[in-house]
């Protein structure tokens, strides 16, 4: 089959912007009944009372954050007696830096970025929402976070008993969370989770008819005719349900039709499909690893180095001094950090038995791909 070329100045995007998977898309489809429940959830707020804490759990790639900016923006549009607040855990993961995020929802500007204590941060979010007469709603997304690091449990405490320091001061959570064993009754101190009390909102995965019909609506309206031929939108579709993550069908997608671009083609074939797959697939990986902080990139980079020169199995012990080759650092928190990894699924741990219980540790498949990219692949990568 022959396909018309594509001249150097044209682009088979009508609207590239569609397939970044953080797009607010204008038609939020198959979640209707969690966006019902969200709003029930939001409406004391809009009465001046607190909101029902909420609690959204699903993999990953299911539309709990979509969901939860979606009625966001509603909010902000609608009243000003409602200040909701969206903090990515992946992002900010310590007290300081939540709470100065909220500030920021809350004042329009970014607290100081020095001199500034963690308690008078605090302090200011009391006192403005004290006088604004305002419902503070935050959104903890990606909450598992911040309960690896050991900090989500002082974070609720602050946000939920503001009240008792600042009288008129009104507060809600709610919290995405990924991790189907995260069991809060569990991780949570029982005073912060009887404040809490959770309500939760389930989203399951969607099926293939549904990744059919979003993935073709943002196909339909971001890429000229003809681009992606129903025979490449199956594979598509086939790819992103055995990943079970929407998210790396848009990418899918994006990859193929700037492959078919750089070969000047008009149309994208199954060949394009199969080779972006090789890197969308490892999507969820990229998205790890750049959540991590430096000291956690460096065991990941550590390990990763010992497994490459092919030395033998790489244990805890190998790791951990060519981590303290670069800088000292206690066995602690290595320890954590290490287990941070296995959590977000980039290492994986195993217990060997010799002279003693010996730690085994395997990088997972992708890890070494995202971060040192085959040859070719790279460049192509920063071409885009």
């Amino acid at each position: 089959m022959t396909h018309r070329p594509l001249m150097s100045d044209q682009t088979l995007f009508r609207d590239p912007d569609l397939f970044e998977f953080d797009r607010l898309p204008e038609q939020f489809h198959y979640r209707d009944t969690q966006i019902k429940d969200l709003a029930f959830a939001l409406r004391p707020a809009l009465r001046g009372v607190r909101p029902l804490n909420t609690v959204l759990r699903g993999p990953p790639g299911t539309g709990k954050t979509t969901a939860v900016r979606r009625i966001f923006a509603e909010v902000e549009e609608t009243t000003q007696r409602v200040v909701p607040v969206l903090v990515s855990c992946q992002k900010d993961r310590t007290r300081p830096a939540v709470f100065a995020r909220i500030y920021e929802g809350i004042a329009g500007h970014k607290p100081p970025a020095v001199g500034v204590p963690y308690t008078k941060i605090v302090d200011e979010v009391g006192h403005l929402l004290a006088t604004r007469d305002a419902v503070l709603v935050v959104c903890l997304d990606d909450a598992d976070a911040l309960l690896l690091d050991g900090v989500l449990n002082e974070v609720l405490a602050a946000i939920l008993r503001l009240h008792e320091s600042y009288p008129g001061a009104r507060t809600g959570v709610w919290m995405t969370v990924s991790c189907p064993a995260l069991d809060l009754l569990r991780d949570l101190d029982r005073p912060t989770f009887s404040v809490l009390c959770p309500n939760e909102v389930l989203f399951p995965p969607y099926t293939a008819d549904e990744v059919r019909g979003i993935i073709g609506e943002r196909v339909l309206v971001g890429l000229y005719p003809g681009v992606l031929p129903p025979v490449a939108m199956d594979l598509v579709v086939e790819r992103t349900m055995a990943c079970g993550d929407l998210r790396i069908g848009l990418d899918l997608v994006k990859r193929a039709v700037l492959a078919a671009e750089k070969e000047a083609r008009t149309e994208v074939t199954v060949e394009d499909v199969l080779a972006a797959y090789s890197l969308s697939r490892h999507l969820h990986v990229a998205i790890a690893v750049r959540s991590l902080a430096a000291g956690e990139r460096a065991v990941l980079d550590a390990v990763l180095a010992l497994e490459r020169e092919g030395s033998g199995p790489v244990t805890a012990g190998m790791a951990y001094e060519r981590v303290c080759a670069g800088g000292r650092t206690s066995y602690t928190t290595f320890h954590e950090r290490l287990k941070k990894l296995e959590h977000l699924r980039l290492v994986d741990l195993a217990v060997r038995q010799g002279k003693g219980r010996t730690r085994v540790i395997e990088v997972r498949d992708g890890v070494g791909e995202v971060i040192a990219p085959p040859v070719g692949v790279a460049d192509d990568e920063k071409r885009r």
